[in-house]
């Protein structure tokens, strides 16, 4: 189980900035000498006591999971103000996506990940650091920062941090001061007052008579009065003795106040109110990239066409020597093929009100997360668009279902083996025809012939995701962007023939009038296919319509 706290107002410092250009992120991973409160424990971290961890170098995480891992800490500033860091993000898809989200302001906070056996020393009602390791220092998509600046860190610390309550932490009490003397009187007053009002007519203990015609009902004896009368003990009293540490006076007391002043929230609705909890939205899932992840990719930053030189043939490099006979000379030639980048483009037009009424996160921040994963979904099925257009012949499945289909893929990957040079079609993406038939194929006794668990006599297996297939050493992957109509096809191919480019999508705001604000996302893609004869169309069905 993990807890956030949060540590705000941190004065001037590191600002958090963001340069696309450089892949770099810049940020105030924690502030010091700040008090932070969080389930009824105080905290407060110190310079020289959090440092990376021993052997490791601090990775870029976002959302502390090490799936999305994005870059590491180029950069550690210990300042007297609080820790300073640098990163430098991987030229990755979750690197894109990283520099991508903070520099559109989604995930502009930072949160640092502290390793097993952190240590903090407890002084005054606040846990102190002693020796925090840190291996991994996270972006947050809950702006950390009031409006496009951090102005609060948050640190997640889990069970592995060693916090006092997880029985890994070295934690000194070394001063245990008194409960101060608390003066009642007021107190005491307004509550004898209005608590004699209410208690009209208790003014001695009352008993019920037992009647034969009923079962037996005892009314028990107060334990305080307010008649004028002595009772049995002393509200006040139980009062000061409960603050004191008197666990029987309290309990008293509490239970006296139950029933006495029994509240429940249906006659106190209106008090509590249905709460708005903006920090707690539900953004739309990321969108997986299967087509994007499997074929080539590089990085553009226009529109700029540019040649990319190929091999074209080749004959006679090398032959049987003759002794004493030159060889005849080959020959070899080469080609080229031009690609020419095109634009992706979005925009959204946003109401001046829902701008000003804010919220964390903010609108802007919510629809900029939206647009990035249209991004990435035009970005897709640009890919799908480029494999369809290939010119080889396709390989044809006919509908086959169960050990037919899996017979005609492993005869297709055996027969790979006798092109000229070997196989090397070491990608292959499925629509949504033929995958799931290759999940339930099955034998005539249902068992099935590429299982998740136990394969006995199979000849691969189906991943524990329902993402993959393995057939063999052959990866099948599912690509949602293939689509799972009569229409859709499959394809094998040679990953370093089918290329795809994609700049790093920027945002753009425009305030050119008073009723709204526009919010623009722009950036450029392209992809080529090298060479046909390396990309294998795969139809699972006779009709294509």
């Amino acid at each position: 189980m993990s807890e956030t706290m949060d540590v705000t107002a941190i004065p001037g410092g590191a600002v958090f900035s963001v340069d696309v250009a450089k892949r770099e992120i810049r940020g105030r991973a924690v502030p010091y000498g700040v008090v932070g409160v969080k389930g009824g424990k105080r905290f407060q971290f110190a310079r020289n006591t959090v440092h990376p961890r021993e052997g490791m170098r601090v990775k870029l995480w976002a959302l502390h999971d090490q799936a999305h891992a994005a870059g590491v800490v180029s950069e550690w500033d210990d300042t007297d103000e609080g820790l300073d860091v640098a990163f430098t993000v991987a030229k990755t898809p979750e690197g894109d996506r990283a520099l991508a989200q903070a520099d559109s302001g989604v995930w502009d906070g930072l949160s640092i990940g502290p390793s097993e056996g952190a240590k903090y020393v407890l002084r005054d009602g606040v846990y102190h650091s002693v020796d925090v390791p840190v291996h991994e220092i996270s972006l947050t998509p809950a702006p950390v920062f009031g409006g496009a600046r951090v102005q609060s860190v948050t640190f997640d610390l889990t069970q592995e941090t060693g916090m006092p309550d997880t029985g890994t932490s070295t934690v000194t009490d070394p001063t245990t001061e008194a409960a101060p003397a608390v003066d009642f009187s007021s107190l005491s007053q307004a509550l004898e007052s209005g608590i004699k009002a209410g208690f009209e007519g208790l003014a001695a203990p009352q008993r019920e008579t037992v009647s034969p015609a009923r079962p037996v009902e005892v009314t028990e004896e107060l334990p305080y009065r307010f008649d004028g009368i002595p009772g049995k003990h002393s509200l006040v009293e139980d009062m000061r003795a409960a603050q004191n540490g008197d666990s029987v006076a309290k309990q008293r007391f509490e239970e006296f106040v139950e029933e006495a002043f029994a509240v429940t929230t249906t006659n106190t609705g209106s008090l509590n109110p249905t709460q708005n909890r903006p920090e707690l939205y539900v953004p739309n899932l990321t969108y997986s990239t299967p087509l994007w992840d499997s074929v080539s990719t590089g990085t553009i930053t226009d529109r700029t066409p540019f040649t990319v030189p190929k091999f074209s043939s080749a004959s006679g490099l090398v032959g049987a020597h003759t002794e004493g006979v030159e060889p005849t000379p080959g020959a070899f030639a080469a080609t080229s093929q031009t690609v020419t980048p095109t634009a992706l483009s979005g925009k959204i037009e946003i109401n001046r009100e829902v701008l000003d009424q804010g919220g964390s996160p903010q609108a802007d921040g919510i629809i900029w997360g939206e647009m990035l994963n249209g991004w990435f979904e035009a970005r897709e099925a640009r890919i799908a668009t480029l494999l369809a257009t290939t010119g080889t012949t396709e390989l044809n499945l006919a509908s086959a279902t169960d050990s037919t289909l899996v017979n005609a893929l492993t005869d297709y990957f055996a027969s790979l083996q006798f092109v000229r040079g070997g196989n090397r079609f070491t990608r292959f993406v499925a629509d949504g025809m033929l995958f799931p038939k290759l999940v339930s194929a099955a034998d005539s006794t249902g068992r099935k012939l590429l299982p998740v668990l136990g394969p006995t006599n199979a000849q691969g297996t189906t991943g524990s995701g329902f993402d993959s297939v393995q057939l063999g050493n052959q990866t099948v992957r599912a690509a949602w962007a293939l689509g799972t109509g009569n229409a859709a096809r499959s394809y094998s191919f040679v990953p370093t023939s089918v290329w795809a480019w994609a700049s790093a999508p920027r945002k753009f705001t425009f305030e050119y009038q008073v009723k709204s604000v526009d919010m623009a996302i722009w950036g450029y893609a392209a992809g080529a296919i090298l060479r046909d004869s390396d990309v294998k169309p795969i139809d699972y069905t006779t009709a294509d319509s």
